[in-house]
C-alpha cells in the first residue's frame, strides 16, 4: 500500500505543481519586482542598511540578499529569478508531506490534505507575483523543517534547536515566521500531550523561541516606521473585512475555488454565491463531525493573521483588503494540519480518498487557471520588450526617466514608478536623463518617443546681445527665468558657436558638465530643485557662445 500511496501522492502535488510552473515560467515581473531588483543592482550586499531595510513594514533581509545574488548574475532575467522559486515549492511540498506522514503514518486520508496544500489557488495564485514568492515560499519551506525537526525532538529529545534554526531562517524572509512557535506547540498538544504537560516538559524550547522572538521583535520595531493605522479601525469595517477574508478567500480557496475572476494585483473578485455558502456548509459539517480543538486552534491562528492587517493595513486600505490571499496563504498548512488532527483515527478508504483528492485537485486547478492570467504581467513583459527594442533600434539615445503605468508600478511608490525601475537593468543598458541634443521617452506602451515639445513653461529673459541672446564669453552667464521653478524639468537650451567643447548648464546647486558642439544646436538637460536662473559657462578654449533661448518645462504626451 505504502507505494501505491507515494505514487499517488506524486500525482497530487505534481499536476498543480506543474501547471503552477508553467504560468510561473510564461509571466514577468511586476510592481514591487522591479523596485526590489533595481536597488539590489545598486546596493552592496554586506550594507545593514540595505538588508534590513524597511520595506513597506516588512524586515526581509533574506529577500534582498537573494535579489542581490540573482541580479548580479543575470539582470532582469525572469527565468533566473523564478526557477529558484519553483524548486523551493517543489521542496516545500516534499517536507510537508513527510511531516504528515510522520504524524499520521501512510494513509489514504492524507491524499485530500496533500492535495489543498499542492493545489490551493490561495498559494499557486499569489506566487506568480516574484516579490511575494520571495516572502511565502521560503515561509512555508521554513514552516515545514521546523514541524520536521521538531517531530524529531519529540520522537529522541534531542537536536530541539534546530526547529529554532528554521525559524530564525524563516524570519529572514517574513515576519510571519515568529507565529513558529504557536504552530509547534499546537502539534505537541494536538499530539497527545496535555497544554500544561507540554509547557513544562519542554519549557527550554519554549523559552529559547519565547527569547528568539522577543529579540526580532525589538529589531523589527527599531528598524520599521510604526505600522499601527493612524485612523481608528470601525467595528463594521473589521466584520467586513473578517468577512472577505474567511467567507470570500480563505474557505473557498481551501476546499477548490473561489471560481471567481481576477481582482487588482493579487486579489480576486466575490465568488459566486453558491460557492461561498458551500464552503461555509462543507467547513460547518466537517467540524461537527471531528474533534473540535484543531479547529479551534485554525481559529486561534487566523485571528492572530487577521489582527495583524487589521491594525496595520486596514484603516489605511480599507476592508477590501480582506479579498486579498496574501494575508491568509501562510494558514494553509495550518488549516491543513488541524484538519489532519481533526479526523486522526478515523477510517478512510482508498477509493473515496482518490475521489475526493481528484475532486479537489481538478477544481482547484480550474480556479487556479481562472485566476492566473490576471497576475503574469503581460503588460510589463510588453512594456519592456518594447523598449529593449526601441534600444536595439536606437543604440545612443537618451531617455528622460519618467513615470509608468499602475499595471507596471503603482504610483503609491512615489520614488519608485519610473521607467528606469523598470528597463534600467536590461542588457542595452539605456541611459537616462543625460545632456542630449534629442532626448526620449517612454510611451505607456514602452514605445521611444522624442520630446519635442514641453508643457508648464517657464521661459528665460530675452538676452540683451543683439542677434545673439546671451553672450557667454570669460565669465559665467546667469539667465534669470520668469518665474521660479519647483521640481523635476527639462531645460531646454538654444545656443551657436564656432567650436566644439566642454561647459557646463548650473540650475540651483547642480551643476551638469555638457558638450557645445559647433553650429546652431539645442541642448536638453533634466534638472530638479527649486531655482530662479540658469547659468551657463564655457570653456576658455572654446570660442564665445550665445544662447538664444532658455525654455524649462514638462514633456508634452
Amino acid at each position: 500500500m505504502a507505494s501505491q500511496l507515494r505514487v499517488a501522492a506524486l500525482l497530487t502535488a505534481a499536476v498543480p505543481f506543474l501547471v503552477h510552473a508553467w504560468y510561473a515560467l510564461h509571466g514577468y515581473f511586476g510592481q514591487d519586482d522591479f523596485v526590489i531588483t533595481y536597488h539590489a543592482a545598486h546596493a552592496d550586499p554586506l550594507d545593514f542598511g540595505y538588508l534590513f531595510q524597511d520595506y513597506n513594514g516588512h524586515l526581509a533581509p533574506g529577500t534582498f540578499l537573494v535579489a542581490w545574488v540573482e541580479t548580479a548574475i543575470a539582470p532582469l532575467n525572469y527565468a533566473v529569478a523564478t526557477i529558484p522559486l519553483l524548486a523551493l515549492h517543489g521542496v516545500t511540498l516534499w517536507l510537508f508531506w513527510r511531516v504528515l506522514t510522520r504524524l499520521f503514518g501512510h494513509r489514504w486520508g492524507l491524499l485530500p490534505a496533500l492535495a489543498v496544500l499542492s493545489a490551493s489557488p490561495l498559494v499557486l495564485h499569489p506566487t506568480l507575483w516574484w516579490a511575494y514568492g520571495m516572502q511565502l515560499l521560503p515561509l512555508l519551506a521554513t514552516m515545514a523543517a521546523a514541524l520536521l525537526a521538531h517531530l524529531r525532538y519529540l520522537e529522541t529529545g534531542t537536536r530541539a534547536a534546530n526547529a529554532i534554526a528554521w525559524t530564525l531562517v524563516g524570519m529572514l524572509f517574513y515576519e510571519k515566521a515568529a507565529l513558529f512557535a504557536g504552530i509547534l506547540f499546537a502539534v505537541t498538544v494536538l499530539g497527545g500531550e496535555k497544554p500544561a504537560e507540554a509547557l513544562v516538559r519542554h519549557w527550554r524550547v519554549w523559552a529559547t523561541h519565547l527569547v528568539l522572538v522577543f529579540g526580532y521583535l525589538i529589531l523589527y520595531f527599531g528598524l520599521t516606521a510604526d505600522q499601527i493605522g493612524q485612523e481608528p479601525v470601525r467595528a463594521d469595517d473589521v466584520a467586513e473585512f473578517a468577512s472577505n477574508a474567511v467567507v470570500h478567500v480563505f474557505l473557498p480557496g481551501l476546499l477548490g475555488g473561489p471560481f471567481a475572476s481576477p481582482g487588482g494585483g493579487a486579489t480576486w473578485t466575490t465568488p459566486p454565491l453558491a460557492v461561498r455558502v458551500g464552503a461555509l456548509v462543507v467547513t460547518l459539517v466537517l467540524v461537527l463531525l471531528s474533534r473540535k480543538k484543531p479547529w479551534l486552534f485554525l481559529a486561534a491562528y487566523l485571528a492572530v493573521d487577521l489582527a495583524l492587517v487589521a491594525v496595520t493595513r486596514l484603516s489605511v486600505v480599507g476592508p477590501l483588503i480582506g479579498t486579498d490571499p496574501r494575508y491568509v496563504a501562510d494558514a494553509v498548512p495550518v488549516a491543513v494540519l488541524c484538519a489532519a488532527f481533526a479526523f486522526q483515527g478515523r477510517r478512510a478508504g482508498r477509493w473515496p480518498m482518490v475521489g475526493v483528492t481528484a475532486l479537489l485537485v481538478a477544481a482547484s486547478v480550474v480556479s487556479f487557471l481562472t485566476l492566473a492570467p490576471g497576475l503574469v504581467f503581460r503588460q510589463a513583459r510588453d512594456y519592456v520588450a518594447n523598449a529593449r527594442q526601441a534600444l536595439t533600434d536606437q543604440p545612443h539615445i537618451v531617455l528622460y526617466d519618467t513615470t509608468v503605468p499602475n499595471g507596471i508600478i503603482l504610483d503609491w511608490f512615489i520614488y519608485d514608478n519610473f521607467s528606469s525601475r523598470v528597463v534600467g537593468l536590461v542588457p542595452e543598458k539605456p541611459r537616462f536623463d543625460r545632456p542630449a541634443e534629442a532626448l526620449y521617452q517612454l510611451d505607456d506602451t514602452g514605445h521611444a518617443q522624442p520630446v519635442t515639445e514641453l508643457t508648464d513653461e517657464v521661459l528665460g529673459e530675452r538676452g540683451p546681445a543683439p542677434d545673439c541672446g546671451h553672450l557667454v564669453d570669460e565669465q559665467p552667464v546667469r539667465i534669470p527665468l520668469t518665474s521660479p521653478v519647483t521640481g523635476r524639468r527639462i531645460l531646454r537650451l538654444g545656443y551657436y558657436t564656432g567650436d566644439t567643447g566642454d561647459g557646463t548648464v548650473t540650475v540651483g546647486d547642480t551643476r551638469v558638465p555638457v558638450q557645445f558642439r559647433s553650429g546652431l544646436h539645442v541642448l536638453y538637460v533634466v534638472v530638479s530643485g527649486t531655482y530662479t536662473h540658469v547659468e551657463v559657462a564655457r570653456n576658455l578654449n572654446l570660442q564665445p557662445l550665445c544662447v538664444t533661448d532658455v525654455t524649462v518645462g514638462l514633456p508634452k504626451g
